[in-house]
Formats: structure tokens, sequence, C-alpha cells
């Protein structure tokens, strides 16, 4: 049995989509294949009360997999769990995380093991990276994004550390102004580092998209109108904050936009609602007046409404946009043919099998 723990040296760095890639190929192949994440952030209910990781779950049923859920995420990290392990009144997960790894390995060909936000993650829990891959035995794929020395450092350190376990490395969210830098500097250099390059894919705007709905539900809003367009896809954000005219200058160039405005600029949402913006998120809890909700519901402009102010909503929709949505199915095959067309599975493939 092979194992494969997808990592990254730093958070957001789309794992999500190359897990469920990867798990694909191998399934295409007639392979028996299981999914396992030790280290869970998102706590999520099943049908079954059964409380799991959000993103382990997705790939999981995207997967098609059958396995009990009670072991596909055995740790999940709240505040509460960070509040124990600090006081001393946690037991070592270790042992916990090897007994749900060996009932999901069972009879497999080929498990992937989704890392922590970053390999480091859970090193305070004893449950790091680097302690996971030990103790399975896996080797290990990173996926990350390319951002200068910090990704470089990472990488070397990743490399250091693990030697002959690091499989190789897929560059994700390449955009176009990295390409050169990455084509003529970077993969070069990584593979006389002894680090395969498996693949590098594009940045892409529509996976970092997100629905108005899913905007309103993570913001905790409230929709007061144009319910109608709540699946339309958000892709870009504008604060507001400014003068009507310069406003008007950065929204034209702006496609699908949320604005974030307080609710007492009834300038900045007439002008978005006629530019016709994805959706309006208004702050500080102040509804907007009977002119700007009428013309909205005319235009089919989604209103928005939350309690806090715009420097807390801006701040709360940055880490948002970095973190990867999979809830949608357009997004899911985008990606995937992404995947499909810029990994090289095979060279993987071979790797895997000569270790």
């Amino acid at each position: 049995m092979k194992v494969i723990y997808i990592s990254s040296t730093v958070g957001f760095s789309g794992k999500g989509l190359i897990t469920l890639g990867l798990g694909r190929y191998f399934l295409d192949k007639g392979l028996k294949v299981g999914y396992f994440k030790p280290l869970g952030k998102i706590p999520f209910k099943t049908e079954e009360n059964i409380v799991t990781d959000k993103l382990a779950y997705f790939v999981y049923q995207s997967l098609g997999l059958k396995e009990d859920v009670k072991n596909l995420c055995p740790v999940i990290l709240t505040y509460e769990l960070m509040v124990k392990r600090l006081r001393g009144e946690m037991e070592d997960p270790m042992p916990q995380v090897k007994r749900a790894f060996e009932t999901v390995a069972q009879n497999k060909d080929i498990v992937l093991v989704g890392g922590a936000e970053t390999i480091w993650l859970g090193s305070f829990l004893g449950i790091s990276g680097f302690k996971i891959i030990k103790e399975l035995n896996a080797k290990v794929l990173l996926v990350n994004k390319y951002t200068g020395e910090v990704f470089l450092d990472g990488v070397g350190e990743v490399k250091g550390g693990l030697g002959e376990k690091l499989l190789g490395i897929i560059i994700n969210w390449v955009r176009e102004e990295q390409k050169p830098d990455i084509d003529e500097l970077v993969i070069p250099w990584l593979e006389k580092q002894g680090i395969p390059v498996l693949g590098c894919i594009p940045y892409d705007n529509f996976l970092t998209s997100i629905t108005v709905a899913e905007l309103s539900e993570r913001l905790r809003g409230r929709v007061i109108c144009g319910q109608e367009s709540l699946y339309n896809f958000v892709q870009n954000y504008l604060i507001g904050g400014m003068e009507v005219d310069k406003f008007v200058e950065y929204l034209r160039r702006t496609p699908n936009a949320c604005v974030i405005v307080g609710g007492d600029r009834a300038d900045i949402q007439l002008i978005s609602i006629e530019q016709g913006v994805q959706c309006l998120v208004l702050t500080g809890n102040l509804m907007p007046n009977e002119i700007i909700i009428s013309k909205a519901e005319q235009r089919g402009v989604p209103i928005i409404l939350v309690r806090e102010n715009t420097y807390f909503v801006a701040q709360r929709i940055q880490d948002i946009a970095a973190r990867l949505s999979l809830k949608e199915k357009e997004k899911v095959d985008k990606g995937l043919t992404l995947v499909r067309k810029h990994v090289n599975f095979e060279r993987l493939e071979k790797i895997l099998n000569e270790g």
C-alpha cells in the first residue's frame, strides 16, 4: 500500500483540489483509494450527527468513498481543544490518529492523506505534518503558491527535513507575470535540489470566486433583497470608502464585484447598483433607504446587511477569498480540468513506485 501526504508550507494553497484530482486519477486506474485527514480546522456535522472536517467531508463525498466517517478526521482543532492542550488536560492524539488511519487503510492500494493548513500546524499538539509523515510512513507531495523567497525557503526547509520522502511539488495558482521567473529560474533550481516539479497550475479567477449566498452565510449577514441572484459568482471586491468619481473609475475596471460600503453611503450604493455589481454588503447594520432597495430589486442586485464595520468586514472577506471554496460543481469541474491538464500524474506515479 502507498501513502501520499499532501501538504504545503503556506496556507490556502489549493490542497483540496489537488487531492480530489489525485483521487480521481487513481480511481480511474481501478485502484482502491482511501482518504484521511488527521487534523482539521472547520468543524462540520453530518446528517448522521458525526462531527468531522468540512473540507475532508467534501473530498470524501466527491470521491464516492464509503468508509465510516467517524475515522475520516480524528482531530478537529478548535479553541476548546487548544485550551485543553495548553492546560495539560489532553492526551497525546497520535495513537488516535494512527488507529483511525489503520481502519481507513484496510484493503486499500493507496491512501491520500490531507495535510493541515501547513506542514507545521499541529506541532503543539504533537501531530505536526512531519510527525504524521513519519508515523504513517508516507511520501509527501507539496502543493504551494509561488511567493518568491518565502516559497524557496519553505520548500528548501521541507526538502531538508524529508529527504527522499518528498515526491515533488505542484506550484499552484501561477499568475501570468510570475511565469517567466518560474519557468526559467525556479523550476530548474528546484530540480537541481532534487525536488521534481510535477505541475504548474495557472491562476484562475473563477476558482477563487464565491456565490453571493455563501458570502452572505460566511459574513452572517441578512439578505434584504435580490434573492433571485444569490447564486451569482463574486470574483472581486471593492471598498466604497472613497469619492464617487474615483470609485466609479475603479468599479469600471473591476468585473463581477462585491462592493463593501457603509449603510449611510447612498451615493456609492446607487452607483454600484447602476453599474451592475454582483452584490452590495452594507456595514454597520444600517438599512438603506427605499430608493436604494427599489433600484436593487429592479436590477436584481442582492443587498447583504451586516452588523460589523467596514474594516472588520474587509478583513473577514480577505480571509474568505484566500480559502478556495469547493462547494459549487462548476468550480470543481473547472478546477479538475486544470489539474488534469497541468499535473504530470504519470511522473508522480513513477516516482512513487520507485520509492
